[in-house]
């Protein structure tokens, strides 16, 4: 008898034992810290079984051998999950001593060991993992087997670090605050800024601009479809052009006092908007007057200035509702347009407006969108473009159209809040936090208030593009990236 056989009798008999609980021993909050300490073990487990797959290797079967019996019977995994599992085993090998060699003792092997050990201890999931790993697969050798310095903001010293290392540190921080879905979000702009042509190089043909095209299918129950291939440029601003097009129409009052709110959904918005715009082109008498789209870039001088001088220079713009976006097409962007200075301070726009207006201003709603970056609701990634402006306390309580009295809330948590399901609050440095209310069914009346909690995905994603840029220019940046 292998000595692992009885642990795993006894963790057997401890799963059946759990199966067999009753839901009237538990309370609404005792269920809760039991599901949260079952995921934590399952994490765990997780951790467990990649060593195993490891042993696997260290006993002589080679990767595809491995997937290979993880693919047949009795293990019956699908062959994708089993590639993923070897995968995800190798990178998180913390046995790999790194002897400062780029590349180390086998490529990537060992390379995402912090997640490994978040993941043991039951921090971040197993979806987490194969988000990292998909992202280091889609990020340059070069790169990523790299290293990139870094100055300490209070000594000043330099060193040189392995950029494998400060990729795991970056991934791994977004594993413990985020789900894999926002994780997986940020690991695109990670990719994304580091390497703005990634998608480009994802089709087969080289050119990618030679894929473009339009083709209407056929008339089918009163309905067609239309498939568009665009590249980056044509994507951002056709993008743009039918998120500002299909706002909701505003709430109507009837005279029996019933509102009556747009019943379109946002896919149908989205087709309306499309005609809309097409309309209003072709009927536009002298095209070079006709209004185009509001492209929202956020850019630095030095990245304008770069896009305009040298085309292959590298920047950090991004587009908001897009992500990250290569140099020519900050540069095509910037060719003609109107640029705009956004204060994060009072200066230059009059952003307190207090009673005499209830709407926010185009200046407060851009001011917002700097200082939010987005919902203000835990876990919600809506960007600032789709958001609404809500008052604190609400308007018809004496709200003011102030900025320090406004937060940017999405549709859905702007009406979770009018339902008091969601508590929102601005903290002394003017950054937003909200919490959610929960409510027993069996106590519908004790409305059980959770933690506060601040929205990281916006500073989140702000380091996530930091980080790109410095690795992708092999830069200095501050001794934070590290873990701690």
């Amino acid at each position: 008898m292998h000595p692992l056989e009885q642990p795993f009798a006894a963790l057997g008999a401890a799963l059946s034992e759990v199966a067999d609980a009753k839901a009237a021993s538990f309370s609404m909050t005792s269920a809760r810290e039991a599901v949260t300490a079952f995921l934590r073990l399952r994490h765990q487990a997780d951790a467990a079984y990649l060593h195993l797959v490891r042993v696997l290797g260290e006993a002589g079967s080679s990767a595809s051998d491995t997937a290979t019996f993880l693919a047949c019977a009795p293990n019956r995994l699908p062959r994708g999950q089993a590639r993923r599992d070897v995968e995800a085993a190798k990178v998180t090998d913390p046995s790999v001593i790194w002897d400062g060699v780029i590349g180390g003792v086998d490529g990537d092997r060992g390379a995402l060991q912090h997640l490994g050990d978040a993941l043991a201890a039951g921090e971040a999931s197993r979806a987490h993992v194969d988000v990292a790993v998909t992202a280091l697969s889609r990020i340059p050798t070069t790169i990523r087997r790299g290293t990139t310095t870094l100055t300490d903001p209070v000594t000043g010293e330099v060193t040189e670090h392995r950029s494998a290392e400060l990729l795991d540190a970056h991934l791994t921080r977004n594993a413990a605050r985020h789900c894999p879905g926002v994780a997986g979000q940020l690991a695109r702009e990670l990719v994304l800024t580091i390497d703005p042509d990634h998608e480009d190089r994802t089709f087969r043909d080289p050119d990618a601009a030679t894929r473009r095209g339009l083709v209407f299918g056929a008339l089918i129950d009163g309905m067609c479809r239309i498939t568009v291939d665009l590249d980056e440029t044509a994507t951002v601003i056709v993008k743009q052009a039918v998120n500002a097009a299909s706002t909701p129409l505003p709430v109507q009052v009837e005279a029996d006092g019933e509102l009556i709110r747009d019943p379109r959904s946002k896919r149908q918005r989205d087709a309306d908007a499309f005609v809309t715009l097409l309309q209003r082109g072709a009927a536009a008498s002298d095209p070079a007057v006709a209004e185009t789209a509001r492209v929202s870039v956020v850019a630095t001088v030095a990245d304008v200035q770069a896009a305009v001088e040298h085309r292959d220079a590298q920047t950090t713009a991004t587009v908001d509702g897009h992500g990250p976006v290569s140099t020519a097409t900050l540069g095509y962007l910037v060719c003609g347009a109107v640029l705009q200075k956004v204060l994060t301070s009072s200066a230059g726009a009059v952003l307190d407006l207090g009673r005499s207006t209830r709407l926010a201003t185009t200046q407060q709603r851009r001011a917002l969108a700097v200082r939010d970056g987005g919902c203000a609701a835990p876990g919600c990634t809506t960007a600032p473009w789709a958001c609404e402006a809500h008052h604190l306390p609400a308007w018809e309580d004496g709200g003011r159209s102030d900025l320090d009295r406004m937060v940017l809330l999405c549709p859905t948590h702007h009406r979770a809040w009018h339902a008091h399901h969601l508590e929102v609050r601005l903290r002394p440095d003017r950054t937003a936090e909200a919490r959610w209310i929960t409510r027993d069914p069996r106590w519908p009346g004790n409305p059980v208030p959770q933690p506060w909690v601040r929205n990281t995905f916006p500073a989140d994603r702000r380091l996530t593009r930091e980080l790109g840029a410095r690795l992708r220019a092999g830069g200095s940046g501050p001794q934070e990236l590290l873990p701690g």
